[in-house]
């Protein structure tokens, strides 16, 4: 490139993706999730979630988990870009229940690639706040450096808004939380987990899953 002299450029390497889209929940599914509210849940840190962890196997919800494993392969193929014919399928599935002043603990999903939420009914003000894996190592060399603002490259923490109907992808070793919601009603999400099937080129090894 040809920069003049005493020019900086930043350049941002390594980004991790997060992939954003719409699916619009139909009548049908909405009544499918209502009738689960009275179904038995587990105790989370901070809020509750569905004992039932295959949620899309229902059939009532066939055409959801279609959509949505479309969507992930769609993220999938634009992230990874794989060489052989590698492809997602969702393993399991829950519903999360967060009640007014409720909140979601930081966490990250084991045993899989790439995880999912799909919001089924949320307010303008919910978010899901995404966490660096070098949050505490960040800045120069360890050191905690106050920002006067906060950018992609000395934040340790982002924040994306949750409307009812998104979809967000994201790598599922990748830290999250919600932080304590203000929703009067019950805020209610989907979330799922996911693993490849295919050839993964290793270099001398090709591995079939």
């Amino acid at each position: 490139m040809n920069y003049s002299k005493g020019e900086m450029h930043i350049h941002s390497l390594f980004p991790t993706a997060i992939g954003e889209t719409v699916r619009i929940v139909t009548s049908e599914e909405q009544q499918f999730f209502a009738e689960l509210l009275n179904k038995p849940v587990k105790e989370n840190i901070g809020n509750t979630f569905t004992e039932e962890n295959h949620v899309l196997d229902n059939t009532r919800l066939s055409n959801l988990k279609n959509d949505l494993t479309d969507i992930t392969n769609e993220y999938f193929q634009k992230v990874y870009r794989p060489t052989n014919d590698v492809e997602i399928y969702i393993t399991i599935s829950w519903v999360n229940y967060t009640k007014q002043g409720e909140f979601h603990h930081n966490h990250c999903h084991g045993n899989s690639i790439i995880s999912g939420v799909y919001y089924i009914d949320t307010d303008d003000d919910d978010t899901i706040t995404f966490e660096t894996p070098f949050k505490f190592l960040s800045g120069f060399h360890g050191l905690k450096i106050k920002a006067k603002d906060y950018n992609l490259w000395n934040s340790e923490e982002w924040w994306f808004k949750t409307p009812k109907n998104n979809v967000l992808l994201f790598p599922s070793s990748m830290m999250h939380r919600v932080d304590s919601t203000t929703n009067r009603g019950v805020r209610t999400s989907l979330a799922f987990n996911t693993f490849i099937k295919g050839t993964i080129n290793t270099g001398l090894v090709e591995l079939t899953l």
